[in-house]
């Protein structure tokens, strides 16, 4: 009877901690909890450094949490190996919105000129990444990887690691100016 009682708790609490298919309705509950963290993080970073307005280093920080809050949360529901990887594509569109957005704040502080030079730095780096990913798709099929459905996973962690490297680096540039 008690190994009846131990069967049946362990089944029923499978139940309640199984993984749920994230739906679009349950994507935008995220984002708003998400937004709700995000809005307490940038306040906590304001309040650290006794600002009352909030700078770009601030929005950078603020802006990465987020993107990566999201991710995390999305893979808090739907942690199949496919939720995952779907997680971490999102989490690289995400970087490469913002990335965007800090490029272009970049392009704005400099002269003509130099936009050119930024432009240039760039369109070299897009074509690093693509190169870059095609050697990550090499490296990552079964016969050199050892094969197994977590192959998609690191493959799309190593492109989002990418996006995120430049996100940083274009930040770092922006760290430059004195405001």
């Amino acid at each position: 009877m008690r190994t009846f009682f131990l069967i049946a708790i362990l089944f029923v609490g499978g139940f309640v901690n199984a993984q749920t298919e994230l739906t679009s309705s349950k994507i935008i509950q995220i984002k708003a909890k998400v937004d709700q963290m995000a809005s307490k993080y940038k306040d906590s970073i304001n309040s650290r450094l006794g600002d009352t307005k909030s700078s770009i280093g601030t929005d950078f920080k603020t802006d990465v949490y987020r993107v990566d809050k999201l991710a995390d949360l999305k893979v808090g529901v739907d942690y199949s190996t496919a939720g995952m990887t779907a997680a971490i594509v999102s989490l690289n569109n995400d970087y490469d919105a913002l990335l965007n957005k800090y490029y272009t704040i970049l392009m704005k502080r400099l002269t003509p000129e130099d936009q050119e030079k930024l432009k240039i730095a760039q369109r070299n780096w897009l074509n690093f990444r693509d190169s870059e990913i095609q050697v990550i798709t090499t490296v990552s099929k079964g016969e050199y990887s050892g094969g197994g459905t977590i192959q998609s996973n690191i493959m799309a962690g190593r492109i989002s690691d990418l996006t995120k490297q430049r996100l940083n680096e274009i930040m770092d540039h922006l760290n430059q100016f004195m405001d």
